[in-house]
């Protein structure tokens, strides 16, 4: 007696306010993925420009692996360490997989010839690298698209080294994250 249960209409209240809760929710969580996505993107630009960085500082410590005189062209290679030996242009890894690819990855499978075919992905942690001049990442820039995003090319860091001794420029494109 005197036992009572919910409305029709308290149930509906709360359908409702259960439906709006899930409206905002979901496309939160969608958020946290390409936030997820947009950080790894900008985790890699700080490795990219650090590797470039400190193979540079190489450079300098040896004095090896800028022009000399009278040469206006051509690349040149500089160790790092534990073998691996990076190709550089006048002073900073080349924009190749042999390049900032190798000083980012610990060494580079050079072997096959393929790390001057701008149209092949060499994987690394998720992305996929592309050499100068490949149809992929923004302007034909060197750089690696993150695989699984909604637009890789613009999910993507890029390498830009045109040779003159000036600090590469690192590119981060996040709107296809």
């Amino acid at each position: 007696m005197g036992e009572r249960g919910f409305t029709f209409i308290e149930l509906m209240v709360v359908m409702v306010l259960l439906g709006l809760l899930a409206a905002f929710a979901i496309p939160r969580f969608v958020d946290l993925q390409k936030d997820a996505r947009m950080a790894k993107v900008q985790a890699l630009a700080g490795a990219v420009a650090a590797a470039s960085n400190l193979v540079y500082s190489k450079v300098l410590v040896t004095n090896n692996g800028f022009y000399q005189p009278g040469q206006t062209s051509g690349t040149t290679s500089v160790a790092i360490g534990q073998g691996v030996t990076v190709r550089v242009w006048n002073g900073y890894p080349d924009r190749w997989w042999d390049g900032i690819g190798a000083a980012l990855a610990g060494g580079g499978n050079v072997g096959d010839g393929s790390y001057l075919n701008s149209g092949t992905c060499h994987p690394y942690q998720g992305f996929c690298f592309y050499g100068y001049g490949n149809g992929v990442l923004p302007n034909g820039l060197a750089g690696w698209a993150l695989q699984g995003a909604p637009d890789p090319g613009h999910c993507s860091v890029t390498y830009a080294n045109t040779g003159n001794g000036q600090l590469p420029v690192v590119g981060v494109y996040n709107g296809g994250c």
